[in-house]
């Protein structure tokens, strides 16, 4: 799964998005605003199954899920 899944995942999860598409889209958003100077298509690289569903596991159904911190929190995955 790519980490911009991952992330749109929890957002799906926690209502913050109603359709997968519309986290992904958003994730990448955040992206380019917050780190204009790096590549999006770089970053967004695929993780494994099972740590994916383990990230997906933890964050749960958050009630609030701060896009640009876990864009950064999942550069070491």
């Amino acid at each position: 799964m790519k980490r911009s899944t991952i992330i749109a995942t929890c957002l799906l999860n926690s209502s913050m998005v109603t359709r997968l598409e519309d986290g992904e889209w958003r994730v990448q958003q955040v992206f380019e605003d917050e780190f204009p100077n790096e590549d999006f298509r770089q970053w967004d690289r695929e993780v494994s199954d099972a740590t994916a569903d383990q990230i997906v596991k933890t964050v749960g159904r958050a009630g609030r899920i701060n896009v640009a911190s876990f864009i950064d929190d999942l550069r070491t995955v």
